[in-house]
């Protein structure tokens, strides 16, 4: 019985066909015995399959290769190594080279019909094929990572396609369209998160300089050292009412109900108060950067530390210094706990950490304009492409 899609293009309605994977393909089992290729292939979700040596800049395949699969351009392999990205693993094809060798874990296979193959590659970048997937994995089936099912039960796979190449070659073209925006708009947001990342090492000084690589026209002089105690001091005030706030590695101070998490509704009065213009950080994740100027008032977990700025402090200036490498180094150092798990860096160690800055609070505000604005383009990228992946 044929089916019909929700949406479709013009001139297009005559019924999608319904079939199984084994139908329309060849399963391939061909192995790299002659050494035709030393290409070690991955998956990466940007790239599709390529070159563990491009990816990694090394190898991490075994010597004896082989007894890999040999790919050919063109054809699909499905990885059954599973992640939050794909929950229940990933189909790509060969895109980027002639040759390609990859595990036995690995489901190799081709489409001799290349508008029906174009079709199979945006198909199996949606997750209409994920539910049979589930229903054919063996119960307990997560195993090292794998899902375990078999090549028989992944052949076995049903699906609908549409009855003309015409069709098929359309679908096709939209999603290759859709990637290639896609991928534009990805490499755009790494270039501002690069050049957000080389700002911070260029903007602010080295531990044995006394003023950065780059500064803004008209400030001159050395940077003065002081201690964090001397710059700020601790916020100790509690209250069970106000906004629930929380403090990301990424995105530093956000409304709880902002974020994809579970906001506390319990007892909320021995909270701290956070006031616009404090800094929040997790006392047990400040050497990963969890910390960032606050925007709003306030109320987050005892567990986190509270400090506003003392006179002549920007503590916007501060929030972009202390997500520094070098900074987040010396936050490491100064934790105290046995293991990673249990590092913490309350306000009695960090008041102790010397940080050099700007005395001239122009010179500080000018910075942190600048890493303001660079923060509004990432977010403004990251929420565009964001609706590109949500229309795809």
């Amino acid at each position: 019985m044929g089916k019909i899609p929700q949406s479709r293009f013009k001139g297009n309605d005559e019924e999608w066909l319904e079939t199984q994977l084994s139908k329309i393909t060849t399963r391939i089992n061909r192995k790299n015995e002659d050494l035709k290729t030393d290409r070690v292939l991955t998956i990466s979700a940007q790239y599709g399959l390529i070159g563990q040596n491009d990816f990694f800049n090394r190898r991490i395949a075994s010597n004896n290769i082989q007894s890999y699969f040999l790919m050919k351009k063109g054809e699909f392999a499905y990885n059954k190594s599973y992640s939050s990205e794909y929950p229940v693993g990933a189909v790509k094809r060969l895109k980027l080279y002639d040759l390609g060798v990859l595990s036995t874990l690995y489901i190799l296979f081709s489409i001799e019909d290349e508008a029906l193959a174009e079709w199979i590659e945006s198909f199996f970048e949606s997750d209409k094929w994920h539910k049979e997937v589930v229903k054919r994995a063996s119960e307990g089936a997560r195993n090292h990572g794998l899902l375990n099912i078999s090549p028989t039960d992944f052949f076995e796979l049903p699906f609908c396609f549409p009855s003309t190449p015409e069709e098929q070659q359309e679908i096709a073209k939209f999603f290759s369209r859709l990637d290639t925006l896609i991928a534009a708009e990805d490499k755009k947001l790494s270039r501002l998160k690069n050049m957000k990342a080389a700002s911070l090492e260029k903007m602010f000084p080295k531990l044995d300089e006394t003023i950065p690589q780059v500064r803004f026209n008209g400030f001159t002089g050395d940077w003065a050292e002081k201690y964090i105690g001397e710059c700020f001091s601790e916020r100790k005030e509690r209250s069970g009412k106000g906004e629930m706030i929380s403090v990301t590695i990424n995105s530093g101070v956000r409304k709880a109900k902002e974020l994809d998490r579970t906001v506390h509704i319990g007892d909320t009065s021995d909270y701290k108060v956070v006031r616009e213009g404090d800094i929040a950080y997790n006392s047990m994740r400040m050497w990963q950067g969890a910390s960032g100027y606050s925007p709003y008032d306030g109320i987050l977990s005892p567990a986190y530390t509270v400090i506003t700025p003392r006179e002549n402090i920007d503590s916007r200036f501060f929030a972009c210094l202390f997500k520094t490498k070098q900074m987040i180094h010396i936050f490491e150092l100064n934790s105290q706990g046995l293991t990673s798990d249990t590092w913490n860096l309350k306000y009695n160690k960090l008041k102790d950490i010397a940080v050099r800055f700007p005395l001239d609070k122009k010179e500080q505000i000018y910075i942190a304009n600048f890493f303001s604005r660079l923060d509004t383009l990432i977010t403004a990228q990251e929420q565009k492409l964001n609706k590109l992946r949500s229309l795809k």
